[in-house]
Parts: C-alpha cells; sequence; structure tokens
C-alpha cells in the first residue's frame, strides 16, 4: 500500500499529472502557479549577501602580497558575519573559503621566494663570467 496522492489543487497533484501524463486541471495549475510565485520570494531565493560585503577601509590598490591575504581574510571575516545574520545556510562555502585564505596566509609569511626565471638566468650568467675570469687567469 502506497501513500495517498496529494489532493486536486497541489502543487504536489500538478507534478503528478505530469508526471503521469494526464492532463493538468485548472486548480493544480493555479497551485502550482502559486508555489512558484513563494518560491521566488523566498529568502533562499534572493542574492546572496556577497553583493553587500563592504571591503575593509585599509583596502588600497598598491598592497604587496601580505597585505593581500590580509584583505581577504578581513573580506571572508565580514562576509561570514553577515551571511550568517541573514542566511545561515549559506555559511559553508564562506568558511572553506574563509579556512583556505587563513592557511595561504599563513603560508605566504614561512615560505622561501622562489627565485624567478630572470633571477635563475642572471646567477647562471654571474657563475658563467665567475668561471671564465677563472680559466682565464690560470693560463
Amino acid at each position: 500500500m502506497g501513500r495517498p496522492k496529494a489532493p486536486c489543487g497541489t502543487d504536489a497533484a500538478y507534478r503528478r499529472h505530469l508526471r503521469n501524463g494526464e492532463p493538468v486541471d485548472d486548480a493544480c495549475r493555479q497551485a502550482h502557479t502559486e508555489a512558484q510565485r513563494e518560491r521566488r520570494r523566498s529568502p533562499a531565493a534572493t542574492p546572496t549577501a556577497s553583493a553587500e560585503i563592504e571591503v575593509p577601509a585599509e583596502a588600497s590598490g598598491d598592497a604587496d602580497d601580505g597585505d593581500d591575504m590580509k584583505l581577504i581574510v578581513d573580506t571572508l571575516r565580514t562576509a561570514f558575519k553577515t551571511v550568517a545574520k541573514k542566511d545561515p545556510t549559506k555559511l559553508a562555502p564562506i568558511a572553506r573559503e574563509f579556512r583556505t585564505a587563513v592557511v595561504e596566509a599563513s603560508r605566504a609569511g614561512d615560505a622561501p621566494k622562489e627565485l624567478s626565471l630572470a633571477d635563475q638566468l642572471a646567477a647562471a650568467r654571474a657563475a658563467r663570467a665567475a668561471r671564465a675570469q677563472g680559466q682565464g687567469a690560470t693560463s
């Protein structure tokens, strides 16, 4: 014995009519229209609060990498607080971004900077020049 069928005049009945290939009656069509309108009006359907996030005041275009990471962490912290007040169901993705930014910010100060290709080429040229001078002096 299965579940009882939803009565006509409900969104579930509208979907049942479509699923079974039955003609949709006016009451079910009206119920479906109302359900769609309600879903569009719900807070979950509104754009995320990330569009309303304020960037901290110390943001400037000429910041170096450490300051950039601090800005990212500060902005995500503000977003986390803003979204927590408005729609707590959206916290998980922001928490992941926040965690990633904090880890990257902590690694930025600890990791030695790698030499750029230009720096590596300059070092190789200097070593070659030193070897050339050393060979010429012994001859």
